[in-house]
């Protein structure tokens, strides 16, 4: 991570706070998709220096999260 970068320091703070809610709730819940997506959402401030590209990583790996998710089906 750049720490001279304050939009990527917000920015993996942000996402990884979420990350951590996601798999807190998918250890909980013994929701396999929810805590590989905490995972993903926790780890890549490591991995991923650019700030648009770590907002992309969390809005697919969120959206991926809603797609897997079970209470999608009970709507259709």
């Amino acid at each position: 991570m750049d720490f001279s970068n304050p939009s990527a320091l917000i920015s993996g703070l942000i996402i990884g706070a979420i990350g951590m809610a996601v798999f807190v709730y998918g250890k909980k819940q013994g929701h396999i998709p929810a805590l590989l997506a905490g995972i993903v959402l926790s780890a890549e401030g490591f991995f991923v220096h650019s700030t648009a590209a770590m907002w992309i990583i969390a809005v697919a790996a969120l959206g991926g999260l809603y797609m897997l998710s079970d209470h999608r089906s009970a709507r259709l």
